[in-house]
Protein backbone atom coordinates (compact mmCIF):
# COMPACT_ATOMS: atom_id res chain seq x y z
CA UNK A 1 0.00 0.00 0.00
CA UNK A 2 1.62 3.65 -1.13
CA UNK A 3 1.23 5.80 1.83
CA UNK A 4 1.52 8.55 -0.72
CA UNK A 5 -2.07 8.59 -1.79
CA UNK A 6 -3.78 11.50 -3.56
CA UNK A 7 -5.76 13.02 -1.13
CA UNK A 8 -9.08 14.18 -2.41
CA UNK A 9 -11.43 11.59 -4.14
CA UNK A 10 -14.37 9.98 -2.50
CA UNK A 11 -12.68 6.83 -0.68
CA UNK A 12 -13.46 2.98 -0.72
CA UNK A 13 -12.36 0.00 0.25
CA UNK A 14 -10.32 -1.12 -2.59
CA UNK A 15 -9.10 2.42 -3.09
CA UNK A 16 -8.83 3.88 0.38
CA UNK A 17 -7.75 7.76 1.13
CA UNK A 18 -5.05 8.87 3.10
CA UNK A 19 -5.72 11.57 5.63
CA UNK A 20 -4.05 13.28 8.80
CA UNK A 21 -5.50 10.34 11.10
CA UNK A 22 -4.62 7.28 8.55
CA UNK A 23 -6.29 5.39 5.82
CA UNK A 24 -9.72 6.26 5.08
CA UNK A 25 -11.82 2.97 3.77
CA UNK A 26 -15.53 3.30 2.46
CA UNK A 27 -17.91 0.27 2.74
CA UNK A 28 -20.69 0.66 0.63
CA UNK A 29 -23.76 -1.62 1.74
CA UNK A 30 -26.28 -2.45 -0.57
CA UNK A 31 -29.56 -0.93 0.07
CA UNK A 32 -28.08 0.17 3.53
CA UNK A 33 -29.03 -3.10 5.02
CA UNK A 34 -26.17 -4.45 7.64
CA UNK A 35 -26.82 -7.74 9.20
CA UNK A 36 -25.83 -7.85 12.78
CA UNK A 37 -22.71 -10.14 12.62
CA UNK A 38 -21.33 -8.17 9.69
CA UNK A 39 -21.44 -5.20 11.93
CA UNK A 40 -20.10 -6.29 14.87
CA UNK A 41 -17.05 -7.93 12.52
CA UNK A 42 -16.77 -4.19 10.90
CA UNK A 43 -16.39 -3.10 14.57
CA UNK A 44 -13.57 -5.63 15.34
CA UNK A 45 -11.69 -4.59 12.30
CA UNK A 46 -12.26 -0.88 13.14
CA UNK A 47 -10.75 -1.65 16.28
CA UNK A 48 -8.48 -4.03 15.77
CA UNK A 49 -6.27 -2.04 12.60
CA UNK A 50 -7.84 1.67 13.23
CA UNK A 51 -8.52 4.01 15.68
CA UNK A 52 -12.06 2.95 16.29
CA UNK A 53 -14.09 5.44 14.57
CA UNK A 54 -16.47 5.06 11.70
CA UNK A 55 -18.51 7.81 9.89
CA UNK A 56 -21.88 7.36 8.06
CA UNK A 57 -21.44 9.61 4.69
CA UNK A 58 -24.31 11.56 2.65
CA UNK A 59 -24.85 8.53 0.71
CA UNK A 60 -25.05 5.87 3.82
CA UNK A 61 -21.72 4.43 3.18
CA UNK A 62 -19.87 3.34 6.13
CA UNK A 63 -16.23 4.45 6.83
CA UNK A 64 -13.57 3.25 8.69
CA UNK A 65 -11.01 5.45 10.06
CA UNK A 66 -7.48 5.53 11.00
CA UNK A 67 -6.13 2.18 9.12
CA UNK A 68 -2.57 1.94 9.62
CA UNK A 69 -0.83 1.69 6.38
CA UNK A 70 0.51 -1.56 7.28
CA UNK A 71 -2.22 -3.22 7.76
CA UNK A 72 -3.94 -2.09 4.71
CA UNK A 73 -3.53 -5.62 3.72
CA UNK A 74 -5.09 -7.60 6.38
CA UNK A 75 -8.06 -5.35 6.21
CA UNK A 76 -8.49 -6.34 3.07
CA UNK A 77 -8.25 -9.62 3.72
CA UNK A 78 -10.92 -9.81 6.89
CA UNK A 79 -13.09 -7.32 4.40
CA UNK A 80 -13.29 -9.78 1.45
CA UNK A 81 -14.13 -12.67 4.12
CA UNK A 82 -16.95 -10.67 5.18
CA UNK A 83 -18.24 -10.43 1.18
CA UNK A 84 -17.95 -6.48 1.57
CA UNK A 85 -15.15 -6.14 -0.92
CA UNK A 86 -15.71 -5.83 -4.76
CA UNK A 87 -13.14 -7.49 -7.09
CA UNK A 88 -11.42 -4.29 -8.13
CA UNK A 89 -11.42 -0.57 -7.22
CA UNK A 90 -13.25 -0.41 -10.84
CA UNK A 91 -15.88 -2.14 -9.63
CA UNK A 92 -16.39 -1.07 -5.94
CA UNK A 93 -16.92 2.93 -7.30
CA UNK A 94 -19.53 2.36 -10.35
CA UNK A 95 -21.41 0.88 -7.41
CA UNK A 96 -22.78 3.98 -5.95
CA UNK A 97 -26.36 3.73 -5.27
CA UNK A 98 -28.25 5.25 -2.54
CA UNK A 99 -32.03 3.37 -2.08
CA UNK A 100 -34.65 4.19 0.35
CA UNK A 101 -33.64 2.28 4.00
CA UNK A 102 -37.05 0.86 5.04
CA UNK A 103 -39.18 -0.38 2.13
CA UNK A 104 -39.98 -3.43 3.45
CA UNK A 105 -41.35 -1.76 6.77
CA UNK A 106 -42.83 1.43 5.60
CA UNK A 107 -46.63 0.57 4.74
CA UNK A 108 -46.62 4.07 2.51
CA UNK A 109 -43.50 2.30 0.36
CA UNK A 110 -44.52 1.85 -2.97
CA UNK A 111 -42.64 -0.96 -3.59
CA UNK A 112 -39.27 -2.57 -3.14
CA UNK A 113 -36.32 -0.05 -3.76
CA UNK A 114 -34.08 -2.76 -1.79
CA UNK A 115 -33.85 -5.30 -4.44
CA UNK A 116 -34.20 -2.73 -6.97
CA UNK A 117 -30.87 -1.12 -6.13
CA UNK A 118 -29.37 -4.90 -5.46
CA UNK A 119 -30.49 -5.37 -9.58
CA UNK A 120 -29.11 -2.01 -10.44
CA UNK A 121 -25.84 -2.29 -8.92
CA UNK A 122 -25.17 -5.49 -10.21
CA UNK A 123 -25.81 -4.52 -13.42
CA UNK A 124 -23.72 -1.19 -13.42
CA UNK A 125 -20.70 -3.72 -12.12
CA UNK A 126 -21.22 -6.22 -15.45
CA UNK A 127 -21.16 -2.83 -18.11
CA UNK A 128 -17.27 -2.10 -17.71
CA UNK A 129 -17.72 0.33 -19.59
CA UNK A 130 -19.19 2.16 -17.16
CA UNK A 131 -16.02 2.20 -15.43
CA UNK A 132 -15.14 5.33 -16.89
CA UNK A 133 -18.24 7.16 -15.09
CA UNK A 134 -16.78 10.09 -13.08
CA UNK A 135 -16.02 8.63 -8.99
CA UNK A 136 -19.28 10.95 -7.35
CA UNK A 137 -21.53 9.58 -9.93
CA UNK A 138 -24.32 7.97 -8.66
CA UNK A 139 -28.50 6.74 -8.30
CA UNK A 140 -30.97 7.14 -5.53
CA UNK A 141 -33.82 4.18 -5.66
CA UNK A 142 -36.26 5.59 -3.78
CA UNK A 143 -39.56 3.65 -2.52
CA UNK A 144 -42.48 6.60 -2.90
CA UNK A 145 -42.52 6.40 0.66
CA UNK A 146 -41.66 7.84 4.03
CA UNK A 147 -38.01 8.49 3.65
CA UNK A 148 -37.88 9.90 0.21
CA UNK A 149 -34.38 10.38 -0.63
CA UNK A 150 -34.93 14.37 -2.21
CA UNK A 151 -32.32 15.63 -0.18
CA UNK A 152 -29.67 13.18 -0.85
CA UNK A 153 -27.01 13.95 -4.39
CA UNK A 154 -28.02 11.70 -7.30
CA UNK A 155 -27.17 12.08 -10.65
CA UNK A 156 -30.04 9.66 -11.65
CA UNK A 157 -33.28 9.58 -9.47
CA UNK A 158 -35.48 6.42 -9.87
CA UNK A 159 -38.69 6.84 -7.95
CA UNK A 160 -41.42 4.16 -7.54
CA UNK A 161 -45.05 5.29 -7.83
CA UNK A 162 -48.04 3.27 -8.19
CA UNK A 163 -47.91 2.31 -11.12
CA UNK A 164 -44.20 2.67 -12.45
CA UNK A 165 -40.76 4.47 -11.79
CA UNK A 166 -40.32 7.96 -12.35
CA UNK A 167 -37.15 8.90 -13.85
CA UNK A 168 -35.18 12.21 -12.93
CA UNK A 169 -31.98 13.63 -13.74
CA UNK A 170 -30.33 16.44 -11.29
CA UNK A 171 -30.91 19.46 -11.92
CA UNK A 172 -33.87 19.16 -13.78
CA UNK A 173 -37.46 19.48 -12.05
CA UNK A 174 -39.13 17.06 -14.42
CA UNK A 175 -39.49 13.40 -14.70
CA UNK A 176 -40.67 10.74 -17.27
CA UNK A 177 -42.26 7.75 -16.54
CA UNK A 178 -41.41 3.80 -17.18
CA UNK A 179 -42.60 0.56 -16.45
CA UNK A 180 -40.56 -1.15 -13.43
CA UNK A 181 -38.99 -4.02 -15.42
CA UNK A 182 -37.04 -1.44 -17.59
CA UNK A 183 -35.56 0.51 -14.64
CA UNK A 184 -32.48 -1.04 -14.80
CA UNK A 185 -31.81 -0.62 -18.60
CA UNK A 186 -32.88 2.71 -18.95
CA UNK A 187 -30.08 3.55 -15.68
CA UNK A 188 -27.66 2.46 -17.75
CA UNK A 189 -28.70 3.56 -21.01
CA UNK A 190 -28.74 7.56 -18.79
CA UNK A 191 -25.01 6.63 -17.82
CA UNK A 192 -24.15 5.81 -21.03
CA UNK A 193 -25.69 8.37 -22.80
CA UNK A 194 -24.00 10.98 -20.16
CA UNK A 195 -20.60 9.31 -21.25
CA UNK A 196 -21.23 10.34 -24.66
CA UNK A 197 -22.53 13.86 -24.53
CA UNK A 198 -20.08 15.10 -21.55
CA UNK A 199 -17.10 13.75 -23.79
CA UNK A 200 -18.58 16.63 -26.92
CA UNK A 201 -17.80 19.79 -24.34
CA UNK A 202 -14.57 20.62 -23.39
CA UNK A 203 -13.90 20.62 -20.54
CA UNK A 204 -15.77 17.49 -19.93
CA UNK A 205 -19.10 18.31 -17.06
CA UNK A 206 -18.33 15.62 -14.35
CA UNK A 207 -21.86 15.59 -13.08
CA UNK A 208 -25.50 15.38 -14.75
CA UNK A 209 -26.71 18.76 -13.53
CA UNK A 210 -23.81 20.26 -14.97
CA UNK A 211 -24.62 18.94 -17.84
CA UNK A 212 -28.51 19.14 -17.94
CA UNK A 213 -27.20 22.88 -17.27
CA UNK A 214 -25.56 23.27 -20.37
CA UNK A 215 -27.75 21.04 -22.90
CA UNK A 216 -30.99 20.28 -21.37
CA UNK A 217 -32.46 17.54 -20.13
CA UNK A 218 -34.79 16.48 -22.96
CA UNK A 219 -31.71 15.79 -25.21
CA UNK A 220 -29.95 13.61 -22.55
CA UNK A 221 -33.22 11.49 -22.38
CA UNK A 222 -33.46 11.63 -26.19
CA UNK A 223 -29.77 10.58 -26.65
CA UNK A 224 -31.12 7.56 -24.48
CA UNK A 225 -33.85 6.68 -26.93
CA UNK A 226 -36.32 7.88 -24.24
CA UNK A 227 -39.20 9.63 -25.45
CA UNK A 228 -41.53 8.82 -23.02
CA UNK A 229 -44.17 11.70 -21.94
CA UNK A 230 -42.58 14.67 -19.32
CA UNK A 231 -44.25 14.25 -16.14
CA UNK A 232 -43.87 16.31 -13.00
CA UNK A 233 -43.20 13.96 -10.04
CA UNK A 234 -45.11 13.46 -7.04
CA UNK A 235 -42.53 14.28 -4.66
CA UNK A 236 -43.65 12.97 -0.80
CA UNK A 237 -41.44 15.18 1.83
CA UNK A 238 -39.31 12.43 4.02
CA UNK A 239 -40.11 12.06 7.47
CA UNK A 240 -40.07 14.96 9.50
CA UNK A 241 -38.48 12.69 12.30
CA UNK A 242 -36.15 10.17 11.78
CA UNK A 243 -34.69 10.08 15.15
CA UNK A 244 -36.72 8.36 17.88
CA UNK A 245 -40.11 5.54 18.58
CA UNK A 246 -41.91 4.65 15.72
CA UNK A 247 -44.49 1.83 15.26
CA UNK A 248 -42.48 -0.90 13.63
CA UNK A 249 -38.73 0.64 14.58
CA UNK A 250 -36.61 3.27 16.23
CA UNK A 251 -34.08 5.38 15.01
CA UNK A 252 -31.07 6.66 16.88
CA UNK A 253 -28.96 10.07 15.07
CA UNK A 254 -25.14 10.27 14.91
CA UNK A 255 -23.22 13.53 16.14
CA UNK A 256 -21.82 14.96 12.65
CA UNK A 257 -22.05 10.86 11.27
CA UNK A 258 -19.71 9.70 13.87
CA UNK A 259 -19.87 6.63 16.01
CA UNK A 260 -17.12 4.62 17.37
CA UNK A 261 -16.58 0.37 17.55
CA UNK A 262 -17.64 -0.04 20.65
CA UNK A 263 -21.22 1.58 19.65
CA UNK A 264 -21.46 -0.09 16.59
CA UNK A 265 -21.37 -3.66 18.09
CA UNK A 266 -24.00 -2.37 21.17
CA UNK A 267 -26.08 -1.52 17.95
CA UNK A 268 -25.54 -5.07 16.22
CA UNK A 269 -26.22 -6.59 19.84
CA UNK A 270 -29.43 -4.92 20.38
CA UNK A 271 -30.87 -5.02 17.31
CA UNK A 272 -33.90 -7.77 16.70
CA UNK A 273 -33.18 -7.96 12.74
CA UNK A 274 -30.66 -5.97 10.91
CA UNK A 275 -29.11 -2.28 10.83
CA UNK A 276 -30.63 0.14 8.56
CA UNK A 277 -27.87 2.65 7.46
CA UNK A 278 -29.41 6.11 6.23
CA UNK A 279 -27.82 9.04 4.47
CA UNK A 280 -29.32 11.39 7.17
CA UNK A 281 -26.63 10.47 9.82
CA UNK A 282 -28.93 8.05 11.56
CA UNK A 283 -29.54 4.19 11.90
CA UNK A 284 -32.89 2.73 11.98
CA UNK A 285 -33.28 -0.16 14.26
CA UNK A 286 -36.49 -2.22 12.53
CA UNK A 287 -38.57 -4.38 15.44
CA UNK A 288 -36.85 -2.44 18.30
CA UNK A 289 -38.66 -1.69 21.34
CA UNK A 290 -38.80 2.10 22.61
CA UNK A 291 -37.70 1.39 25.45
CA UNK A 292 -34.60 0.72 24.80
CA UNK A 293 -34.22 4.56 23.68
CA UNK A 294 -32.74 5.54 26.98
CA UNK A 295 -29.77 3.01 27.28
CA UNK A 296 -28.87 4.24 23.52
CA UNK A 297 -28.77 7.73 24.79
CA UNK A 298 -26.45 6.66 27.25
CA UNK A 299 -24.57 4.93 24.90
CA UNK A 300 -24.09 8.71 23.06
CA UNK A 301 -26.53 8.16 20.44
CA UNK A 302 -29.08 11.04 19.78
CA UNK A 303 -32.12 10.36 20.41
CA UNK A 304 -34.34 13.02 20.21
CA UNK A 305 -35.19 14.48 17.36
CA UNK A 306 -34.89 17.87 19.19
CA UNK A 307 -31.41 17.93 19.59
CA UNK A 308 -29.90 20.72 18.70
CA UNK A 309 -26.51 18.74 17.36
CA UNK A 310 -29.08 17.50 14.68
CA UNK A 311 -29.33 20.96 12.97
CA UNK A 312 -25.52 21.53 12.47
CA UNK A 313 -22.78 19.48 9.89
CA UNK A 314 -19.24 19.75 10.06
CA UNK A 315 -16.38 17.22 9.01
CA UNK A 316 -13.67 15.97 11.00
CA UNK A 317 -12.01 18.54 10.50
CA UNK A 318 -8.03 19.41 11.80
CA UNK A 319 -6.17 17.10 12.63
CA UNK A 320 -8.00 13.90 11.37
CA UNK A 321 -8.46 15.16 7.83
CA UNK A 322 -4.93 16.78 6.66
CA UNK A 323 -6.84 18.92 4.36
CA UNK A 324 -8.34 21.10 7.15
CA UNK A 325 -6.31 23.98 8.81
CA UNK A 326 -8.79 24.27 11.84
CA UNK A 327 -10.42 22.06 14.61
CA UNK A 328 -14.41 22.03 13.43
CA UNK A 329 -17.09 19.81 15.56
CA UNK A 330 -15.98 21.21 19.09
CA UNK A 331 -16.58 24.67 17.50
CA UNK A 332 -19.78 23.66 15.70
CA UNK A 333 -21.04 21.39 19.27
CA UNK A 334 -20.63 25.17 20.95
CA UNK A 335 -22.64 26.97 17.93
CA UNK A 336 -25.35 24.56 17.45
CA UNK A 337 -26.24 24.88 21.46
CA UNK A 338 -26.95 28.74 20.62
CA UNK A 339 -29.80 28.11 18.74
CA UNK A 340 -32.47 25.71 19.10
CA UNK A 341 -33.01 22.56 16.20
CA UNK A 342 -35.89 23.50 13.87
CA UNK A 343 -35.43 19.71 12.10
CA UNK A 344 -33.44 21.43 9.25
CA UNK A 345 -29.15 21.98 8.93
CA UNK A 346 -28.64 25.43 9.60
CA UNK A 347 -24.99 25.59 10.16
CA UNK A 348 -21.84 24.01 8.37
CA UNK A 349 -18.88 24.08 9.60
CA UNK A 350 -16.11 22.85 6.94
CA UNK A 351 -12.27 22.59 7.63
CA UNK A 352 -11.72 23.91 4.24
CA UNK A 353 -13.64 24.50 0.89
CA UNK A 354 -13.99 20.79 -0.19
CA UNK A 355 -16.99 21.08 2.36
CA UNK A 356 -17.23 17.01 2.79
CA UNK A 357 -19.92 17.44 5.52
CA UNK A 358 -22.81 19.00 3.34
CA UNK A 359 -22.66 20.37 -0.66
CA UNK A 360 -25.88 22.18 -0.04
CA UNK A 361 -26.72 25.85 0.96
CA UNK A 362 -27.39 26.70 4.64
CA UNK A 363 -28.11 29.56 6.12
CA UNK A 364 -24.19 30.05 8.28
CA UNK A 365 -21.13 28.35 6.86
CA UNK A 366 -17.73 28.10 8.38
CA UNK A 367 -14.96 27.74 6.09
CA UNK A 368 -11.30 27.08 7.20
CA UNK A 369 -8.74 28.96 5.62
CA UNK A 370 -4.53 29.41 6.93
CA UNK A 371 -6.09 28.80 10.85
CA UNK A 372 -8.85 31.16 10.51
CA UNK A 373 -12.26 31.29 9.36
CA UNK A 374 -14.62 32.88 6.46
CA UNK A 375 -17.70 33.30 7.23
CA UNK A 376 -20.66 32.54 4.19
CA UNK A 377 -24.17 33.57 4.50
CA UNK A 378 -26.70 31.96 2.71
CA UNK A 379 -24.02 29.54 0.57
CA UNK A 380 -22.11 26.78 0.10
CA UNK A 381 -17.88 26.91 1.01
CA UNK A 382 -17.40 27.96 -2.25
CA UNK A 383 -19.11 30.92 -2.32
CA UNK A 384 -17.78 34.13 -1.06
CA UNK A 385 -17.50 34.95 2.11
CA UNK A 386 -19.18 37.78 4.31
CA UNK A 387 -16.47 38.33 6.85
CA UNK A 388 -12.79 36.52 6.05
CA UNK A 389 -9.94 35.41 8.73
CA UNK A 390 -12.08 35.59 11.96
CA UNK A 391 -10.82 33.31 14.54
CA UNK A 392 -12.95 30.40 16.26
CA UNK A 393 -13.28 32.38 19.56
CA UNK A 394 -14.34 35.60 17.81
CA UNK A 395 -16.84 33.87 15.58
CA UNK A 396 -18.70 32.42 18.73
CA UNK A 397 -18.39 35.86 20.13
CA UNK A 398 -20.26 37.16 16.54
CA UNK A 399 -22.84 34.05 17.37
CA UNK A 400 -24.00 35.00 20.69
CA UNK A 401 -24.40 38.70 19.84
CA UNK A 402 -26.12 37.92 16.81
CA UNK A 403 -23.81 40.39 15.07
CA UNK A 404 -23.21 37.83 12.40
CA UNK A 405 -26.41 38.70 10.40
CA UNK A 406 -26.11 41.07 6.92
Amino acid sequence: MNASLVRGWCPGARRPMQSGDGLILRLRITGGRLACETARAIAAVAKRYGNGELDLGRRGGLQLRGIRDDDFAAVEAELTELGLLDVDAGAEAVRNVVASPLSDFDETAEGDAFMLAKQLEAALVSDTSLRALPGKFGYSVDDGGCFGLTEVPADVRLRLVNDGVSVSLDGDIQAIKIQPEEAVAVALRLAHAFLDLASRIDPPPRRMAALVAQIGAETIFAASGLVSERVVPVRRPRAVQLIGAFPGHVGVGLSFGRLDAGQLHLLADLAPSDLRLTPFRAVLLPGLPADLLPRLAEAGFVTSPDDPILAVAACPGAPACGSASIETRGLARRLAALRPNDHGIWLHVSGCEKGCASSATHAVTLVGRDGGLDLVLDGRPTDPPHRTGVSPEAVEALFRSGTFEK
